[in-house]
Order: C-alpha cells, then structure tokens, then sequence
C-alpha cells in the first residue's frame, strides 16, 4: 500500500509546487510545427491554414501564430519601446509580467489585452531566437475562457516553455 502512495504524494508535492496538474484531456501529445517555430501541444490542437499559419484548440479557444522575424527583432522588441509598439497596434494594459515564463533562452515575453474577432481576449507574446532565425508567437484566448476556465493562463505557459524554433528550409536551387 505504501508503494501506490508515493506516486500520489510525489504528484500531490509536484503539483503545489508548480500550481499546475496535469490532467488527460492537458497532456502533451504531440509535436506540432507553426511557420517557424515548434511546440509541444495536447492532441486535439489543429492547424489553421494562414496567413498567419496557426494552431487552435476547439475546447478552450487557445490559438497560436507564429510569424518569423529578423534576427536583430531579438534585440529591438523588448523594454518600453515594444510595449509602446503593441499599444500603437491595439494592446491594451501590456506588460512583462513578474513571474516570467520560465525559459533558459534570451526571449521576451509580454501579457497584453486586446479586442479579437470573438470579443475580448488575453494574448501572450513570446519574441524566441534559435538557429539564426527569429519568431514572435501570439497566444490568444477569449476572455470569457479563462474566466469559465475552459483555458488557463498555466496551460498556455506550459505551450510557450516548450517552442523552439526550427531551422529554415534548405534553400531551393
């Protein structure tokens, strides 16, 4: 008996420790590819022909674009300046949030708020490098899914912690 109730326990600990359960319908399940970054997704995420290309999850309204940048974008969108360039696009009440997505590259990472074709919705933005090549991904979800908690901001961070972006094609002769 005492066997079965480690796992438990550990997962109980893992659990308050991160704030984030893992349940069935929220397990990774497969690797999906958006333009030019890759992500680690739940299996019921489809792609969205573009443009942009994007990934959507029916059950919680969470979409993903992606859109490749210039490699010196890694440098320009951070600090004021980027945060007045999304308020120029839209956004509302940007932020780089304290509690930062947990990443070990250089990104950059902002909260915002903006009016999307379904009313309000939370979006966050992650600006990743890799392989000389450079992606900003959007994430967004209407406001009324996180309220009803069909979405969760917990769920779209573990999404984000896991994109890297993919090297380009060869070029074609």
């Amino acid at each position: 008996m005492r066997l079965l109730q480690a796992p438990w326990r550990f997962l109980a600990v893992l659990t308050v420790a991160t704030g984030v359960a893992v349940t069935a319908s929220s397990a990774f399940a497969k690797t999906a590819v958006v333009g030019p970054v890759a992500f680690e997704v739940p299996d019921d995420f489809t792609n969205i022909a573009g443009p942009p290309p994007s990934l959507h999850e029916e059950a919680s309204g969470i979409t993903l674009e992606a859109s490749e940048l210039p490699l010196q974008a890694l440098q320009e969108f951070k600090g004021p300046d980027f945060l007045e360039f999304l308020a120029s696009r839209g956004y509302t009440n940007a932020a780089y949030p304290k509690d930062g997505l947990k990443r070990s590259d250089p990104h950059t990472y902002v909260l915002a708020d903006a009016n999307g074709k379904q009313g309000p919705e939370s979006r966050f933005l992650l600006v990743l490098g890799g392989k000389d090549r450079a992606a900003i991904v959007t994430a967004y979800v209407p406001k009324s899914q996180l309220t009803n908690g069909h979405a969760s901001r917990a769920a779209i961070e573990a999404i984000l912690a896991s994109a890297s972006i993919v090297p380009a094609s060869p070029a074609k002769p």
